[in-house]
């Protein structure tokens, strides 16, 4: 029965090509989310607002690299297509948070993000068995916390930064085991 699911868990990858696009996507995210935070020149309270409009345009841009790399990012007739829509749509139930963290603690907005986004890897370290997700899941989050514990003032900044050499690592690390695939 194990290697039953692990020759499925395999095909997923496969057909999804670990979902690298994605990671790929989430790197462009947080690097904008920096060069905003930066060059800008906002206040909190619109950074804010900017960092949690951003948020939903991820999907489609990681949909549409993650078919230029080859793959159905929704794993379209696999089993385990639900797996990955449960996972996928789970995200979705942080958005309270976030509207609390908005009106009461918007210095969090980029940590909240940080380590919900970063931590929903886990699983797919699992399900593509990808090392590069499990490392990218733990960097992120304790990257963030690292980052809004020493320099709170500066979190705006620094986690996005922090964050996109995260995803950066973690797409080359999830292309490479794509790319180690491909030559079995």
């Amino acid at each position: 029965m194990r290697e039953d699911i692990d020759s499925r868990r395999d095909a997923l990858a496969q057909l999804t090509r670990r979902g690298v696009g994605m990671t790929l996507a989430a790197c462009v995210y947080w690097l904008a989310l920096a060069a905003v935070s930066a060059w800008a020149g906002l206040q909190p309270g619109p950074l804010a607002l900017f960092f949690l409009a951003a948020t939903p345009l991820v999907y489609p841009l990681g949909w549409l690299l993650n078919r230029a790399f080859g793959g159905d990012l929704l794993a379209r007739g696999h089993e385990f297509a639900g797996i990955i829509a449960v996972q996928a749509a789970s995200q979705a139930l942080a958005w309270p948070m976030f509207g609390i963290l908005f009106f009461q603690h918007r210095s969090l907005i980029a940590f909240a993000l940080a380590a919900l986004l970063g931590a929903h890897y886990l699983p797919y370290g699992w399900l593509y068995r990808s090392p590069a997700y499990y490392a990218l899941g733990c960097a992120t989050v304790l990257v963030a916390a690292a980052l809004q514990w020493w320099l709170p003032q500066q979190a705006m900044l620094a986690i996005p930064l922090g964050m996109a050499a995260c995803y950066a690592l973690g797409t080359l690390g999830v292309w490479r085991e794509n790319r180690r695939d491909e030559r079995r």
